[in-house]
């Protein structure tokens, strides 16, 4: 059978076209999706220079924290690594050390502080502004352009990607704020390493020793102790013999990728971590949607074969015979599908990222390598999934009676197999779980579980669509029927009889629907909540925000609160950090807030505790992220900050909802005692009774000018946030769903041009009992409606499923939970759906008709007018 198989798709290999194209393509998407969400982990490296590049060796302290749950055999333990550089204490003590070591030349105290140049377009960037001293930059190393070292504190070296986005040149002075305020200072000189404009991800300022040492808001601890070697010195065996003077013996001396710690690293790994969870569930998006449309495409091209294979069984094929003939057949298309596929994919990955890099969702340098694991494995897919596509459709092919090469008649029976009715009891068991699970997934989990709902949703309904699609066809075509009498009624009975190929058809458009309307109105009603929220418990007049830059010291707060007709300035930091539950380890924002002044600025409502307990070592926490955790009021609990410190708090107050701030909130003087470099992210102003709001907004951003930031009405601030807001939703939006919405649609034209296949004897048939040509496209037509009609009323039907379980989940997290309808955006995309359906079904009915004419037609003179069917159509 192996060689009626081969001759089969060598001689008909249009049979198979839609079946390679749905294929190749399915497999290209998960081969893109899986080789960006790998360069994510690790396969794609961080570009030269880095931060530590020429020296040996770098002594730190531990970068990550082991917490352990559990007892006995039950026991079980959770690792994490700090989000930012651990400093180890008591820098100065252990370069004393270090420089007595043989084979040392230099020990570097390795310091850095946030510092922003606030000048020109230097704030216009994602890189991190950070500050070192100018025996730092030797480490990675920086060598002058222009000009001379810093000397004294007044006096800063600028990397030469800085200087450029600043306008700054040397002898220049530009204001430079740092945790301890705002200096205007002179560039002494301008720096880059060899070939570059600076370390990708920092812009970066150089600072005289004593003045980097004196600005740092914790003097006493560094990043790290950077050892350069004697020449000739081994790394590896000078590590060895820094370990053993170290005066800490938790910290440690690492040498090639272990010397890691710099910001380079730490800000990529950041960057690339934000997006891996978005890529993990666009993957299970594309895996969804290919593995769906082809096990699809390959059962129906089987069910389209059904009177050939009867011909096979009357010459004398045995059932095992059909089967074997017909996995070989697919084994040998998805063999070479799924290489081309992989091919594709290849150039697919590196698309992505530019599309993630453009988008600022990744680093500008980000590069997606060819994988051979990942190809490998995307191969393994498409052939599995076409081996089981065709699985069930090759045992039911194979009880094909031999009689039915007889049979014209398109009315299919029993559809509704024994393997329909066990699917979709299995996958309606899963969304009733899902739905049960979603009020307690929070926020974040909620928008992954509902993803994963819509896509059971659509397999239980393919499952059950025997029993769905007749009544949705009746229903649809009613009204056409009685318009039109005569094609409508026709295009209602065709999609009534061929069930199966009106399921089939619809399945791609139900996938597109039930998708897209599940990402846009996951992301939509996400966005609304957040806006909302945060618009119904802001009391403060003006809002002042430090943008993308350093932040505001506390020198700022200072001005701010004394500016004209503010008579309240509550300040708020944001950093992230691990929450340790019960049972598991949570990673989160964190914020820090001045309960004296926060009443005035924010309504945070507690349903447990007090936010008058909030003070020293406390914290008030969402009661959302309470309830994930196990944390109760009053109970002590365990907190890891970014860079891995362990700060024991107790729980004060749990609030109803975040009101815009992050989860967890630290009194101000707490946080800063534990992160001392954290600066204030926002400023909320309460205005004095009959102050003028904006007079008062003016002599903020008088203020706000001089570090970078911007001064709004409360209002307008709120309009903004909404838009950057609803920016931010429709990037998500466009990501998640580009590739898998352009495949889709393939897929919708692909399969219509495998049904407009199915239907050409039909259209031979009408033309033959006289049906106008007319008439047969608008039966078409027609029946094409029906068909985006019933796939898109099944994907609303799955969206709304999805919906109700997203609102108990917001409503859990927020009392102001929203859920505006994406009218345009859905009917976009219906449209879309549409408009791909009747070209892919109106092109082939028009060639066939070409070739369909009546032969007394052919006979006939000009002026003869050809039989038509009575009725309105």
């Amino acid at each position: 059978m192996l060689s009626i198989a081969l001759s089969t798709l060598r001689t008909r290999w249009a049979l198979f076209a839609g079946t390679f194209v749905a294929l190749a393509l399915g497999v290209a998407l998960i081969a893109s999706t899986g080789q960006v969400l790998d360069a994510t982990r690790g396969s794609s490296k961080p570009s030269s220079p880095g931060r530590y590049d020429a020296a040996a060796v770098v002594v730190r302290a531990g970068q990550s924290f082991t917490v352990d749950f559990g007892t006995g055999g039950g026991a079980y333990d959770q690792r994490q690594t700090a989000t930012s550089p651990h400093r180890l204490d008591h820098a100065q003590r252990t370069a004393d050390a270090v420089r007595g070591v043989p084979g040392v030349r230099q020990a570097v105290v390795d310091r850095s502080l946030p510092a922003q140049v606030v000048a020109g377009d230097a704030g216009d960037t994602a890189d991190r502004p950070v500050g070192h001293g100018w025996s730092s930059a030797q480490l990675t190393p920086f060598r002058l352009t222009e000009g001379r070292a810093p000397a004294g504190d007044g006096q800063v070296v600028l990397a030469a990607s800085l200087a450029k986005r600043a306008g700054a040149a040397v002898g220049d002075k530009v204001p430079v704020v740092t945790p301890q305020g705002r200096r205007e200072m002179t560039v002494a000189g301008i720096a880059a390493p060899p070939g570059k404009g600076g370390v990708p991800g920092e812009a970066t300022v150089f600072f005289s020793d004593a003045a980097a040492q004196r600005l740092s808001a914790d003097p006493d601890r560094a990043d790290a102790v950077a050892v350069l070697a004697d020449p000739g010195t081994s790394a590896t065996e000078l590590a060895g013999r820094i370990k053993a003077v170290l005066p800490d013996k938790s910290l440690k001396a690492g040498t090639g990728a272990a010397k890691g710690g710099d910001l380079t690293a730490a800000s990529r790994a950041a960057a690339l971590g934000d997006v891996a969870t978005l890529l993990a569930v666009m993957a299970v998006i594309a895996g969804f949607v290919s593995i769906f449309v082809v096990s699809g495409t390959f059962a129906f091209a089987i069910a389209q074969r059904r009177r050939e294979l009867a011909l096979l069984r009357t010459i004398g094929a045995a059932p095992p015979q059909v089967r074997r003939m017909i996995m070989a057949e697919s084994a040998v298309l998805g063999a070479v599908a799924s290489a081309a596929g992989c091919a594709i994919g290849i150039a697919g990955g590196q698309l992505l990222a530019s599309v993630l890099s453009s988008f600022g969702m990744a680093p500008k340098d980000f590069e997606v390598p060819a994988s051979p694991p990942i190809l490998l494995l995307s191969f393994v897919v498409g052939l599995g999934v076409a081996l089981l596509g065709v699985f069930a459709a090759s045992r039911r092919a194979a009880k094909v009676r031999p009689a039915e090469t007889m049979r014209d008649s398109a009315v299919e029976t029993r559809v509704m197999t024994t393997g329909r009715w066990i699917t979709g009891s299995v996958f309606l068991g899963m969304s009733l779980l899902l739905l049960v699970m979603l009020p307690q997934a929070g926020s974040d989990g909620a928008v992954v579980i509902s993803l994963v709902l819509t896509e059971i949703l659509v397999v239980t309904m393919v499952a059950f669509s025997p029993l769905l699609v007749p009544p949705l066809v009746r229903l649809a075509t009613f009204p056409l029927a009685a318009v039109t009498h005569i094609t409508g009624s026709l295009a209602g009975d065709n999609a009534r009889a061929a069930v199966r190929r009106t399921a089939s058809a619809a399945a791609p458009i139900l996938v597109t629907v039930a998708v897209a309307g599940s990402i846009i109105g996951v992301t939509n009603a996400s966005s609304a909540t957040t806006v909302a929220d945060a618009r119904k418990h802001l009391k403060a007049d003006v809002v002042v925000a430090a943008g993308g830059g350093a932040g505001l010291p506390s020198a700022a707060v200072r001005e701010l609160s004394s500016a004209p007709g503010v008579q309240a300035a509550s300040p708020v930091s944001e950093t992230s950090g691990f929450l340790v539950g019960s049972s598991y380890v949570m990673s989160s924002g964190i914020g820090a807030v001045d309960p004296k002044n926060l009443s005035g600025a924010l309504r945070l409502d507690p349903v447990k505790g007090s936010l008058g307990d909030l003070r020293g070592d406390t914290v008030a926490v969402t009661k959302l992220v309470a309830g994930q955790l196990g944390w109760r009021t009053g109970e002590e609990v365990d907190v890891y900050l970014a860079d891995a410190t362990k700060v024991r708090v107790k729980v004060a107050a749990v609030l109803s909802s975040s009101a815009g701030l992050p989860p967890v909130l630290f009194p101000q003087d707490t946080l800063a005692r534990h992160a001392p470099d954290t600066m204030t992210n926002a400023v909320y102003l309460s205005l004095a009774p009959g102050a003028d709001r904006a007079a008062a907004t003016a002599a903020a951003q008088k203020v706000a000018d001089g570090y970078g930031a911007t001064a709004q009405e409360r209002d307008h601030w709120l309009a903004e946030r909404a838009d950057a807001t609803q920016q931010e939703g429709r990037i998500l939006v466009l990501v998640l769903l580009g590739m898998a919405m352009l495949y889709t649609g393939i897929a919708i034209a692909n399969t219509l041009v495998m049904a407009a296949g199915e239907r050409a004897e039909g259209i031979t048939l009408m033309r033959k009992i006289g049906a106008t040509r007319g008439q047969v496209l608008r039966t078409v037509v027609w029946e094409t409606l029906t068909v985006v009609a019933v796939g898109g009323v099944l994907g609303v039907l799955a969206d709304g499923v999805t919906m109700i379980g997203m609102s108990r989940a917001l409503s859990e997290s927020g009392e102001g939970a929203e859920f505006p309808v994406p009218w345009l955006e859905m009917g976009s995309v219906l449209a879309g759906c549409l408009f791909v359906a009747l070209l892919a079904t109106l092109v082939p009915t028009l060639l066939q008709l070409r070739s369909s004419r009546p032969a007394a037609e052919e006979d006939e003179a000009p002026s003869t007018r050809e039989p038509v069917l009575t009725g309105v159509g």
